[in-house]
Formats: C-alpha cells, sequence, structure tokens
C-alpha cells in the first residue's frame, strides 16, 4: 500500500510538472515575437529612458486558430499586428505617444482527452454549461481554466499588462481580432482600472456562429457563457468594428455590444477593400492594407484614442 501511495504522488508530481513546463515551453516559443512594432511594421525595442507618463501602450492580441492542442503565434499574416493599429506608432493624442505592441498569445489549452471529455459530459446533460465548470484535470485544476480562451486572457494578456504597468506604464489600451478581441473585451470590462480602452476588430469566440442557419441549443448555451463572461455593465471606451458577411459573428450577433451606450460599434459592410483568404475573408478584413490605407472608418482609431484621452 505504501508503494502504490509513493507511485502516486511521484506521478501526482511529474504530471504537474509536466504541466507547467508545456506552459512554459509554449510562452517561450511564441514571445520570441512580441515586440513594438513601428509605423512601418517593423519590430524595435523601447530605450528604457522612455517617458513613461507621457506613453500610451497600444498591445494588439490575435485571434485562435487550429484547435486547442497547437500553439498560435505571430508568424504568418493572421497574427501579425494589422496596418490600422501599428501606422499608429509614433502617433501622439494630446501629451501622449503611442507606442504599439504585438503580443503573441496562442498558447495550446486542453489535451485531447480532456476536450473530449469537457464536451461528452456537456452533450450528456443537454448542453447544460453547469455541468462542466467544475470539472478538473487530475492535478484539480479546472478544465474551464485550461481552456485555451482563459489562458491567452488570464497568463498570457494580463500577465503582460501587469508587467507593463508594473514597470511604470499607466497609459494602457487593447487591441485585437477575432478572440483576441473578444479576450481584450473581457479583460477590459473585468479589470476597467487597469485597461483605459479596447479597439475590437470582429471580436467572436464561438466558431462559426453567425452563417450558421440553425445552431444547436449547445451552441448558444456555450456563447451565452462566453457572453456572460463579459461584465457589460463594465464596459466602457470600446470601439469595435464588425462585418454583416462575417462567418464568425457579425453586426446582427454583436447586437448585444452595439446596444451599450459605452460601446463605438462601425460597421464597415459597405468598405471597397476586397476580402482576403490568408486574413480570414470578410472577417479580417480590417486585418488588411487596404482598409488602414484606403478606407475613412480605420481613421475612427485615432478619433476613439482622442476621445478618451
Amino acid at each position: 500500500m505504501k508503494q502504490i501511495l509513493i507511485l502516486i504522488f511521484f506521478l501526482l508530481i511529474n504530471t504537474n510538472s509536466f504541466a507547467d513546463k508545456r506552459f512554459e515551453k509554449d510562452l517561450k516559443k511564441i514571445s520570441k515575437l512580441n515586440s513594438f512594432v513601428n509605423n512601418k511594421g517593423e519590430y524595435y525595442q523601447i530605450n528604457n529612458s522612455i517617458d513613461k507618463d507621457k506613453t500610451l501602450i497600444l498591445i494588439y492580441t490575435h485571434g485562435a486558430w487550429g484547435g486547442e492542442q497547437k500553439v498560435n503565434g505571430c508568424k504568418n499574416i493572421w497574427g501579425k499586428i494589422p496596418p490600422a493599429i501599428y501606422q499608429l506608432d509614433g502617433t501622439k493624442i494630446k501629451d501622449l505617444t503611442i507606442k504599439t505592441y504585438q503580443l503573441c498569445s496562442g498558447v495550446r489549452g486542453w489535451t485531447q482527452s480532456e476536450e473530449d471529455k469537457f464536451w461528452e459530459i456537456y452533450d450528456k446533460n443537454n448542453q447544460d454549461v453547469n455541468s462542466v465548470l467544475n470539472l478538473k484535470d487530475k492535478n484539480g485544476i479546472l478544465l474551464v481554466d485550461k481552456w485555451k480562451g482563459p489562458k491567452r486572457r488570464n497568463n498570457v494578456m494580463k500577465v503582460k499588462i501587469d508587467e507593463f504597468k508594473n514597470n511604470g506604464f499607466k497609459n494602457i489600451v487593447l487591441s485585437g481580432h477575432s478572440a483576441g478581441g473578444w479576450d481584450s473585451l473581457t479583460l477590459k470590462s473585468n479589470f476597467p482600472n487597469d485597461i483605459k480602452g479596447v479597439i475590437a476588430f470582429h471580436p467572436a469566440q464561438s466558431s462559426k456562429f453567425a452563417n450558421s442557419k440553425n445552431p444547436h441549443l449547445g451552441w448558444i448555451n456555450w456563447r451565452n457563457y462566453k457572453i456572460s463572461l463579459i461584465k457589460l455593465e463594465q464596459l466602457e471606451n470600446v470601439l469595435v468594428f464588425s462585418h454583416i458577411k462575417d462567418k464568425y459573428e457579425n453586426s446582427k450577433t454583436l447586437k448585444f455590444l452595439s446596444d451599450s451606450e459605452n460601446v463605438i460599434f462601425v460597421d464597415v459592410s459597405d468598405t471597397n477593400c476586397k476580402k482576403k483568404l490568408t486574413t480570414g475573408g470578410w472577417h479580417g478584413i480590417t486585418l488588411t492594407k487596404c482598409f488602414a490605407e484606403s478606407d475613412p472608418r480605420s481613421k475612427e482609431i485615432i478619433k476613439y484614442l482622442e476621445q478618451i484621452y
């Protein structure tokens, strides 16, 4: 019996160690491309002598793709900071100078077995969200916390925000696309004093929800749960871009945001820019160079920043 207990203890230590190493390994890999980006799209590092009181840090977080078991970084066009954001680097808002920052946040989430277990129990309980919120892994960690979304939001994005604040930067605005935009909204609503505002390009976290003719109840329940994580009553100073042909979320499905008096909602459905497969079609139209240079709605970003400052 004693030998069995020792074996169990040994396995728990190693399993927990593996879980920590897995996250750290992902973080080390993706953080190599974390950097400030100038208005030409080139990486650079800021000087430590910078006046932090007169600097506005604009952090951009990419969307998620490839499933829970894959690392998402900033190597491809889908993950890189878009022209509409990095073109603002060096721009002055009153006495503040904007510094745009690319944050790679795509650490892995559930293992395949954890993901299978999660949705199996969810389906067996008639898609009741509460049935899976208390599920834990072998180390007692809630599976919902190991899901890719919370790991990005709580273990990568929030840590980076705190890092900037601890280094003396007081003015922080988040920007993001798709899941990066959704997570930015969630963080802003939960930590309103740490984040001045959010620029969300096509926020989404429910796969291809907008073009699903008959989304099943389980899908709707899970999306409603994700919406509930955004504390709408604390959401202010927010700018959201959307397109009616976006297959993930569009102007209609994001009505819960557009109805808020604290959200500036910009519908770019009549843009003259053409969709590109490399940026997700209409879901990523605001990530294109065309949008940044040719669509007048891109200027709403600087107007928005001037408004909140």
